[in-house]
């Protein structure tokens, strides 16, 4: 079937660059669309290989490409203010209407705002979801300038306001969106592709195999992972190897934290690999536990809840993670995994040698997190909530084709 006899309802997703669907979480949700097709915008393109560890076919959608032909004064509201300007804004409405888009999704609440016109003047129903820094960090920004532009931008004009957690409710409420636009929304993660058989057996070692999955970044926590770790190498803990998937500016710092601690020869860093291939994917099922130790980074960036968490317990592995964000929402301690206050070393280093020094209690931890995971978590679940949300705002709007 192609595009134009695709009868389902378009839903325009947004981002500032084009290598945000490349992001997992952005991915997934327009590459699962059920009952709607999906159609794409972005004011930037990029051929970096940044945005996400995931790839994504740009070509199998119809997009809009706002990045060419903009004069000096276009660019430096885009750059300076964080605007399009008007002819972006008039080239999107066109694209919407020759799409007969009848739903528009915005990715990042920071971006969102750029598009604040599209929202206003396209008259659609629009849904704009924030991930983690968007409603952490942002509001704070240039002496509360960033709170001030998502109360003019997105919490003016954006229908509904996806958080992820409750944790990310209240914040997005601490920065001024009405509360009758929340909605609490976690966006799923593709569990099915994750999951292994039931009766999989991991390999039987001495040292316990940690993983940890995420870019280099000071909110990721690697470095708190890393000083809990030393501890119990300093101490005559239990063995382990822990396997760092990712890059990022922290990866140097890793390396001479590494150095410095007597920790080369249970310590490797991967780099970076593509999301779901056979190397990502073998490392998963190598390991024997999934750490992702995240911490509020200076600024108050925080995260949502990562998809690698998730993924993690979809394969059966207990996660050691912290008290972070929306983590508790999914990760329930001594059920599905052991949790630890951020930067509390010692907490951390305890919950480490308890799951390295049971078998046991790695199995249980991993089969209950993996029945959380396909019973709560799944993407395809979670997008069928999505879509339903959309129904109800086009009804709302008084789309007279709108589910009823």
């Amino acid at each position: 079937m192609t595009q134009a006899d695709d009868p389902r309802p378009v839903v325009a997703h947004f981002v500032r660059k084009s290598t945000h669907f490349r992001a997992s979480f952005i991915k997934n949700q327009v590459e699962s669309h059920q009952r709607y097709r999906p159609v794409l915008a972005f004011r930037e393109f990029s051929r970096r290989a940044d945005g996400g560890f995931a790839s994504f076919d740009l070509e199998g959608f119809p997009c809009l490409d706002l990045s060419p032909g903009h004069s000096w004064l276009e660019e430096q509201l885009f750059r300076r203010l964080f605007r399009i300007g008007r002819r972006d804004v008039d080239r999107a409405l066109e694209f919407l209407r020759a799409g007969k888009a009848r739903v528009l999704h915005f990715h990042y609440g920071t971006d969102a705002g750029m598009y604040a016109q599209v929202m206003r003047r396209s008259g659609l129903p629009s849904v704009a979801s924030f991930y983690g820094y968007d409603c952490s960090s942002f509001p704070r920004m240039l002496w509360g300038y960033g709170g001030r532009f998502l109360r003019a931008t997105v919490f003016r004009h954006a229908t509904r306001v996806l958080a992820m957690s409750r944790d990310m409710e209240r914040l997005l409420l601490e920065a001024g969106c009405p509360p009758e636009k929340i909605v609490v929304h976690y966006y799923g993660t593709d569990v099915d592709r994750f999951l292994l058989p039931e009766d999989f057996e991991r390999p039987g070692r001495e040292a316990p195999v940690l993983l940890t999955v995420s870019s280099l970044q000071p909110y990721k926590g690697h470095l708190f992972l890393l000083r809990a770790l030393a501890k119990l190498a300093a101490s005559g803990g239990p063995d382990f190897r822990l396997r760092i998937l990712g890059d990022g500016e922290l990866a140097g710092e890793i390396r001479d934290f590494v150095a410095q601690n007597g920790l080369e020869g249970r310590v490797t860093m991967l780099g970076m690999l593509e999301y779901a291939s056979g190397a990502f994917m073998e490392e998963f099922r190598q390991a024997d536990v999934l750490c992702h130790t995240s911490v509020t980074a200076p600024g108050n960036v925080q995260e949502g809840i990562p998809g690698a968490l998730v993924e993690g317990m979809a394969s059966g592995l207990p996660v050691v993670s912290t008290y972070h964000a929306g983590i508790p929402s999914v990760v329930e301690t001594e059920r599905t995994g052991l949790l630890a206050r951020e930067w509390d070393v010692d907490a951390l280093a305890d919950a480490l040698a308890r799951v390295l020094s049971s078998a046991e209690l790695r199995r249980s931890l991993g089969r209950a997190a993996r029945r959380h995971a396909v019973e709560h978590l799944r993407l395809q679940d979670r997008e069928r909530h999505l879509e339903a949300l959309y129904d109800r705002l086009r009804a709302e709007a008084g789309d007279p084709d709108a589910p009823r």
